[in-house]
């Protein structure tokens, strides 16, 4: 894996493997399973909303931005994690539409190794409807803000930002290029 991101390509933005979280050089048996809902949450102007995270690590704080969502609880399916998560996080209560893609990484988290299967979504809201809040200490602690980016600024950031292919993902899923279908959630 390292040389180049799990689909073959090369690292984007010229970082290196250290400092993508989706890397590690240990054994798979050393890795807990972890399955997360993750949301491309979409603005009427097209942009995309990440949260900019910190958590510590042994080498210092790594910090990142990223889509709105997290861990599926036990008896939820991916997509009623979506709209969980996003109230959770965010306090919106909206329609998400997906899966749209799946993707797989191996990152450290809370100080062990995961290897994450992502169920991704995407929904919409307007600009000024999500509010960062968090519902434990440790999210509280590790959300420090929100924003909208549009494609041109994901591509020219030199900040960590995952997916790594979000560009790309947003063009393949922005806003005005799906709609809202009535049995494409909240079962």
């Amino acid at each position: 894996m390292f040389g180049g991101d799990e689909r073959g390509g090369e690292w984007p933005r010229g970082e290196e493997p250290e400092a993508r979280a989706c890397c590690y050089s240990g054994k798979a048996a050393d890795m807990r399973a972890r399955r997360t809902a993750r949301v491309m949450v979409f603005d009427p102007a097209g942009r995309v909303l990440l949260i900019r995270c910190g958590v510590m690590r042994g080498d210092g704080e790594f910090v990142f931005w990223l889509t709105p969502g997290g861990e599926i609880e036990a008896g939820e399916t991916p997509a009623q994690a979506a709209v969980r998560e996003l109230g959770e996080e965010l306090g919106l209560s909206v329609e998400v539409v997906g899966p749209v893609y799946e993707e797989v990484t191996q990152f450290e988290h809370q100080g062990e190794m995961r290897d994450n299967l992502d169920f991704v979504f995407v929904a919409q809201c307007g600009a000024e409807a999500p509010v960062l809040r968090g519902v434990t200490v440790e999210e509280i602690a590790i959300m420090k803000e929100i924003r909208w980016w549009g494609v041109a600024e994901v591509e020219a950031s030199v900040e960590r930002i995952f997916p790594v292919d979000l560009a790309t993902r947003m063009r393949e899923f922005g806003c005005g290029e799906w709609e809202i279908e009535a049995d494409s959630l909240r079962e």
